[in-house]
């Protein structure tokens, strides 16, 4: 009897090892990686690619919802020409494809504004990034879960809200406001409007910020861990505090103008002059002047590490792909 009940023990224990050997072989099955080793779901991707156009006529013109890049370029026309690239991951290209059919691009237009809104039945397995053309001085609004946005060339008011990606902005001139909770944010002015607040905030990530030399503005910046530096601007009325591992700085150019806040918990802000001389906003920036000035608390002597490289230059990203379906 004390035999039985332990084999019957010893034979459930073993039974209980394959299921659940089985069910963590059936849970790797979904991870997949990238070419760079970034872990995802699903080993096979579907891609397909909507296009859409619409004339905003001076309305705000929002992206809204889900995760995926967005890359949009301003132009001389009237109409905003996107192209909207749907990804589906899964086992096979039939649960990939299942995934791209459950995704929904919803446009609705006001007298307000006109959106176009992203939505999934299958969100943890879905993406779409957002590539096009637009109206060089319509006013834009992204607001998205995750992904890198990068805005060029575009002079009307801007204002991005995500959780998670790089933010890269050239050639600004209108309003601009960038609220993430992670990822570097990058805003180049071409030139500012007369008044009003800008506010660039991040909560883990560096801040840069690009002014015309000779552009009037109100500078409020703060990092919680991190320095501040300036290069190639003169500033007046100049005021400076260490504030925990980072600081506060005041200051401004001229007299009145608009105020820039800056905002990182976690990361360095660098305020720059731009390269006024070039003609294509998407160039890499200037040279760094040699007259450059790092604002930040004074460590001891023997503590001072060398300057951290320059990361934050020349946006780098590519192209999208439709990826290739390797599962056979």
């Amino acid at each position: 009897m004390r035999w039985s009940s332990t084999a019957l023990a010893i034979f459930g224990m073993l039974g209980l090892a394959v299921l659940g050997g089985g069910c963590q072989r059936g849970q790797e099955s979904e991870v997949a990686r990238s070419e760079d080793g970034v872990l995802r779901l699903g080993p096979v991707e579907v891609v397909d690619t909507v296009a859409r156009a619409v004339a905003p006529s001076d309305r705000p013109l929002v992206v809204e919802g889900l995760r995926g890049s967005v890359r949009l370029t301003g132009a001389e026309q009237t109409t905003a020409d996107l192209s909207f690239v749907r990804r589906g991951r899964g086992d096979t290209r039939e649960a990939g494809q299942s995934v791209v059919e459950g995704i929904s691009i919803t446009e609705s237009g006001t007298d307000a504004e006109y959106a176009y809104t992203l939505a999934a039945d299958q969100e943890d397995y879905a993406a779409v990034d957002v590539r096009g053309r637009v109206p060089r001085r319509t006013a834009l609004r992204v607001d998205r879960l995750s992904g890198p946005v990068h805005v060029a060339g575009v002079e009307g008011a801007l204002t991005v809200s995500h959780a998670h990606g790089d933010v890269t902005v050239q050639g600004a001139a209108g309003a601009a406001e960038v609220r993430i909770k992670n990822g570097d944010v990058a805003v180049g002015f071409q030139s500012l409007p007369t008044g009003g607040t800008h506010r660039i905030e991040t909560a883990n990530g560096d801040l840069r910020l690009r002014l015309p030399p000779d552009e009037t503005v109100q500078i409020d910046a703060q990092t919680d861990a991190g320095t501040i530096r300036t290069r190639g601007l003169s500033f007046t009325n100049e005021q400076f505090a260490p504030i925990n591992a980072g600081a506060r700085y005041d200051a401004q150019t001229g007299d009145g103008g608009p105020t820039v806040e800056l905002r990182t918990q976690n990361g360095s802000i660098v305020i720059e002059a731009a390269d006024t001389s070039a003609t294509d906003t998407t160039s890499a920036p200037a040279t760094v002047p040699s007259s450059d000035t790092t604002v930040t608390p004074q460590p001891d002597v023997d503590t001072i590490l060398p300057a951290e490289p320059d990361t934050m230059g020349a946006d780098t990203s590519t192209t999208d792909a439709a990826a290739t379906d390797t599962s056979r």
